[in-house]
């Protein structure tokens, strides 16, 4: 089933939103007025719900507010290893790099990738600028923490921060940089991809060629050893021939390595 960007909000980084609080916790009344004053809704057109409920804060649809919508649920990743859904023969881990021990994710978004590589025992810290995807990251990691069996397993390594290394963000340096531009569909006409990949661009919209730009020279200063950068297959490559391309079945990863002195 086709979808357009407007089905979910206009794709720009400040749509309004309407946010219901259906929870006692203070924490989810005090993020609830903040994205209300941040993103306010006084005309009634917001078409993304920002819902604080018992079992964790949800988007759904302003137009079916007592919908189910999507969540984050660190909890529900697969926590196989050896050729399972931890495996470090998978394309990313190797474009990490084995020898790797520090990664910094400067586009986490919902922060699906950079907790499975922390799972897979890489010391992560994972950035998100948009304050309601990383309200909803936020929640996730407050019910992950509820499980101690799990989080003393998986979450130990794994460090999350609100803002933007463009926008005064200093993190301390580290072995690699990942990032992951969200780059618009094959086609223009075409359906958004279904789930959270469409609630991100709805609210982040797509990146400016010249701020990636700025990243990626970010993240080579950051960097101790390498930046990898994720692409979709159909797209040319992001920058000059990188070191090492990594492919999977629909986005590769692309490797480039700190110059050796």
């Amino acid at each position: 089933m086709s979808k357009t960007p407007n089905e979910l909000g206009s794709v720009h980084h400040n749509p309004p939103l309407e946010v219901i609080v259906h929870s006692e916790l203070d924490a989810h009344h005090a993020a609830a007025s903040e994205l209300s004053n941040r993103f306010p809704n006084n005309d009634g057109s917001a078409t993304i719900a920002v819902y604080f409920g018992h079992d964790g804060v949800e988007l759904r649809k302003a137009s079916k507010p007592n919908q189910r919508g999507y969540k984050v649920d660190f909890l529900s990743i697969d926590s196989r290893t050896g050729a399972g859904n931890l495996s470090r023969k998978q394309p990313l881990p190797k474009a990490i790099g084995q020898s790797t021990t520090s990664v910094l994710d400067v586009t986490a978004g919902f922060c699906a990738d950079a907790f499975r590589l922390s799972m897979m025992g890489y010391q992560v810290t994972a950035i998100e600028r948009s304050p309601v995807i990383a309200t909803l990251v936020e929640d996730g990691l407050r019910r992950a923490k509820e499980n101690e069996a799990f989080w003393s397993a998986f979450g130990l390594n794994f460090t999350f921060m609100r803002g933007d290394i463009l926008s005064g963000l200093t993190p301390e340096p580290c072995d690699a940089v990942y990032l992951d531009p969200m780059f618009p569909p094959k086609r223009k006409k075409s359906a958004l991809p279904p789930g959270p990949i469409q609630h991100i661009q709805s609210l982040v919209g797509f990146d400016i060629p010249n701020e990636t730009a700025a990243l990626f020279e970010k993240a080579f200063e950051v960097a101790t050893k390498r930046v990898v950068v994720k692409r979709p297959t159909y797209a040319q490559q992001y920058h000059q021939k990188p070191a090492h391309v990594y492919e999977g079945k629909l986005v590769r990863y692309e490797v480039y390595l700190k110059p050796t002195h």
